[in-house]
């Protein structure tokens, strides 16, 4: 609502003052606000003038349709910015005749009346809300204007949104945050411009490395332990021997590509080798007993016996920096017996040795599982009969659902068993297939029995057409992992001896024999679909082919001749299926025992030993 003239004047003449209109309460409002430093006053009206009442403006009709006013209602207990709260007795009638609405300004030009007065081209109009009268109800008949004609509220247009300019944004909220993300881009950019840092180089990696290899010592037992370097640079070796009672420092070495070196050890008693190899793989093996890439919490000794003159002695040997306790667990064709004073308790870096007929019944064949409760072992067996040299015995590591071996014999008085335990709780059964140089086939025998839950089985290969090496390889027909061994018995009467061959849990495409002896034999199996190529190398000149391929039928044995002058003999295929065994035994090792924790990064030294 606007307090200026039209354009008669106060005395205008009658045809331009329009009937008069209702008077809101903004009009009342903006009265009151004169009082406090609003618009300047009204000029003094000419005295010559007839008395008149103050003329009202009102706006041009529109041709627009005819709508009913609305007017937002403030909440109950609520009051509008500049409203006035509602009169609490019947609504005041207004005063004097009614004022007509200032009209709005069209979008885009001056507001009306701007230029009457002096300084009103330079002032902004100001827009102020027209509340409701309070109490009036929304559902009664509009206002009418002097002429009849419903009131016609003033059409809104939409806002345009303009780009703020800098003075307006000077001192306000949003002008700070435009500045802060100016200052913000800037920074950035001149980041971007300055040249950036290298990063720091990649350090050189070298081939996979095992961490460490750990071979159990008897007492009183020449042990001869073979250390091969299989990478392609040189390995830094810290070798630890320790016997129980005493201590020695490790020893550094390194030990070129392709290298060997060759410990021969006899302690007084019973303890433990650890190799710790950097920079490039190694494999650490000794007949008999063998070496583990590594310590573990459980193993399995397949061919134990307690039988009358018969002594099996379980060495454990605990590489770790704390205390280990261990349980032995004898596995009979029955099942297994666990008893809770069988523990063994083996101190940090020493080696304990346990006669299994103290933890075993007497007159049987168990296989002994160890278990460490607590800490990690390596473990290892010897069986001795009366004046007999005794029978080591290396220990299997995991469970597998299959297994292969290419050390088996026949003809010659000879005896081939294949050693199982079922560590399951479900009884177990299994398949057992022979291949030679004719072809394989599934032997004759009592194989498909059920074997107990936790219990062992020994299952007698018996004498084939075919005299000589063969390979076997026996399955589960569930798929349910089992431990097994093939035990390989030569002689007669009195003079009989007796080998474990480990074999592989997996199929494979190299071996490495360590010291192979030159002009030895070689039993290669191929237990694939595929034929296979097998190509012998030499470790100590990087791998190199020695020798001409040997091709092998799939499903098929043949026997080769290590060449001359190869210290380790390295067997590798194209493809997996590859079997591989010294035909008069001896330490072999399957590919994927070589290798260990691959190198990516910085070469550092593995887990701490024991002090």
């Amino acid at each position: 609502m606007s307090d200026r003239h039209p354009p008669g004047g106060p005395a205008g003449p009658e045809e331009e003052r329009p009937a008069p209109l209702i008077p809101s309460r903004a009009a009342r409002h903006q009265k009151q606000r004169r009082l406090f430093g609003g618009r300047g006053a009204k000029p003094p009206p000419d005295p010559s003038a007839p008395a008149r009442p103050e003329p009202r403006r009102v706006e041009p009709p529109r041709p627009e349709p005819p709508r009913q006013e609305w007017r937002r209602e403030a909440p109950p207990g609520r009051e509008w910015p500049g409203q006035e709260p509602p009169p609490q007795g019947p609504p005041r009638q207004p005063q004097g005749p009614p004022r007509q609405r200032r009209p709005r300004p069209a979008p885009g030009g001056p507001p009306p009346g701007v230029g009457d007065r002096p300084g009103d081209g330079a002032r902004r109009p100001r827009v102020r809300a027209v509340p409701r009268p309070p109490g009036r109800d929304r559902s009664g008949p509009p206002r009418e204007g002097p002429d009849g004609e419903p009131r016609r509220r003033p059409a809104r247009n939409a806002p345009q949104l303009q780009v703020p300019k800098v003075g307006d944004l000077r001192g306000s909220n949003l002008g700070l945050a435009g500045a802060l993300v100016a200052v913000a881009a800037v920074l950035v950019l001149g980041v971007n411009a300055l040249p950036s840092a290298k990063p720091p180089a990649a350090p050189v990696t070298r081939d996979p490395y095992s961490a460490r290899w750990v071979c159990p010592l008897l007492p009183a037992q020449t042990t001869a332990v073979t250390i091969a370097n299989v990478g392609t640079a040189p390995a830094a070796l810290r070798t630890t021997v320790r016997e129980n009672g005493k201590r020695s420092a490790p020893k550094i070495k390194q030990l070129a590509a392709g290298a060997t070196q060759r410990l021969s050890l006899k302690p007084a008693r019973e303890g433990l080798v650890q190799v710790e190899a950097f920079s490039a793989p190694v494999v650490v093996s000794a007949p008999g007993l063998g070496c583990a890439a590594g310590p573990g919490n459980r193993w399995w000794l397949p061919a134990s016996d307690t039988r009358f003159g018969t002594d099996t002695k379980v060495i454990i040997a605990n590489p770790e920096s704390e205390p280990a306790v261990v349980d032995l667990v004898p596995h009979l064709s029955s099942g297994s017996i666990r008893s809770d004073d069988r523990e063994v308790f083996i101190k940090p870096g020493e080696a304990q040795v346990r006669t299994l007929g103290d933890d075993a019944p007497a007159g049987l064949k168990p296989s002994i599982e160890v278990v460490a409760r607590a800490g990690r072992v390596v473990v290892g067996a010897a069986v001795s009969s009366g004046d007999k040299p005794p029978t080591l015995l290396p220990a299997q590591g995991a469970a597998k659902p299959s297994w292969s071996f290419a050390g088996g014999l026949s003809g010659g008085g000879s005896q081939t068993q294949v050693l199982v335990t079922n560590p399951n709780a479900t009884p177990l059964q299994v398949d057992v297939q022979v291949t030679t140089a004719k072809g394989t086939f599934r032997p004759p025998g009592e194989f498909g029995e059920p074997i107990a839950n936790g219990g062992t089985a020994e299952l007698d290969i018996p004498a084939l057409d075919v005299k000589g090496p063969f390979a076997v390889q026996v399955r589960s027909l569930t798929g349910a992992a089992f431990v097994a061994a093939l035990r390989v018995t030569e002689g007669n009467g009195n003079q009989t001896t007796s080998r474990i061959d480990l074999g592989t849990g997996q199929a494979e495409r190299g071996w490495l024999v360590p010291g192979a002896p030159g002009g030895g034999e070689l039993v290669l199996a191929n237990l694939s679909s595929d034929e296979l190529e097998a190509r012998f190398g030499d470790l100590t000149a990087g791998g190199a082919g020695a020798g001409q391929p040997v091709r092998v039928p799939p499903g098929r044995l043949t026997v080769k001749k290590v060449p001359e002058g190869i210290e380790n003999l390295v067997v590798q295929a194209a493809t997996a299926g590859l079997v591989a065994a010294p035909r008069d035994g001896g330490p072999v090792v399957p590919g994927s025992a070589i290798g260990g924790l691959p190198a990516g990064g910085p070469v550092v030294p593995g887990p701490a030993a024991a002090p």
